[in-house]
């Protein structure tokens, strides 16, 4: 009887102890939309209008400026434009402003790029887009970065599965790039930079391929159930200059969850991870790792704040 007891007692605390037990629940991301979350947090244009027959020079932030030629813009018909027109321009500086405007900087065929500067700029009139005339380029002059030989011009391209902006390289000899001298803002000292002339209007990004000198490299990543589809984006970015890769779903089952490739070898990188649930409900982590040869690691997001989530892209 006392034995009978005894295996009562056991019974019972096991029991309990199961009861205690925490039960993995997965969030649940079926009604997240990732498009939510840069609708919040992108960037605001600069604006400006001015008479379409006079040339309008457009200040950027860090001394850089766009020059646009006294009747230089056309109708999508060809027709001359007259009267006032309207720009918005947008400055792309460092690895948070590609990040929070949903653009990476890769080329449409996967190479990474380090960029020196770039920028978004659409011109209209009464709402619609414009374009410019062929013999009358506007300019870009930015300080963001010394001219070197190896700056190359690209265009930017959004990408029809995840909305990303790759990028597209241009002709050089149509887009050459030169030294320039600026006027800093606040010191009024001159500063070195670059310039280029461009008919396109829209993004248009002024970088360098970035050299594997070690090699190649990967980095994937397993993430919790869920954390898969149209509410989650995965960035990696690497520490030393301002290059941002989207990290690609794999979609199969015997695969890390996302992967990224033909990232250079020995360089530290960040990855970064945005989910939102629900309008207003994010999730959030970020994970310094070194590039190498088939590196696998897992990621825990948490729940953040939107405000939160722009600290921390700012502080890249």
């Amino acid at each position: 009887m006392r034995r009978l007891f005894t295996y009562l007692i056991i019974a019972m605390v096991l029991a309990g102890c199961v009861d205690e037990v925490d039960v993995f629940q997965p969030i649940d991301l079926s009604s997240g939309d990732i498009n939510r979350f840069f609708e919040s947090v992108q960037s605001n244009p600069i604006d400006v209008s001015w008479d379409a027959s006079q040339e309008q020079t457009i200040q950027l932030p860090g001394s850089g400026r766009v020059i646009v030629p006294a009747n230089s813009l056309l109708a999508q018909d060809g027709t001359p434009v007259s009267g006032m027109v309207q720009a918005k321009v947008l400055p792309l500086y460092n690895k948070s402003d590609y990040l929070l405007n949903r653009m990476a900087t890769t080329s449409v065929e996967g190479a990474l790029i380090r960029s020196n500067g770039a920028i978004d700029i659409r011109i209209t009139q009464d709402g619609v887009p414009l374009r410019v005339k062929g013999n009358k380029p506007f300019t870009v002059q930015l300080a963001t970065a010394r001219y070197n030989a190896n700056m190359r011009l690209f265009e930017g391209e959004a990408d029809e599965v995840n909305g990303v902006v790759n990028w597209i390289e241009l002709n050089f000899a149509d887009t050459p790039i030169n030294a320039i001298e600026l006027t800093d803002d606040k010191s009024g000292e001159k500063v070195p930079g670059f310039e280029f002339e461009s008919k396109r209007l829209g993004r248009l990004l002024c970088g360098q391929y970035v050299e594997n000198e070690l090699g190649e490299g990967e980095v994937c990543l397993n993430v919790p159930q869920n954390f898969l589809g149209p509410s989650t984006i995965v960035f990696i970015t690497i520490d030393d200059y301002p290059s941002v890769a989207v990290m690609l779903p794999s979609n199969a089952d015997n695969l890390p969850d996302y992967c990224r490739w033909n990232l250079p070898a020995g360089e530290s990188a960040k990855v970064i991870m945005i989910a939102e649930q629900d309008s207003g409900k994010y999730f959030f982590a970020e994970q310094t790792v070194p590039i190498m040869e088939n590196l696998t690691i897992s990621i825990e997001p948490e729940e953040a704040s939107l405000s939160d989530i722009m600290l921390a892209l700012e502080g890249l």
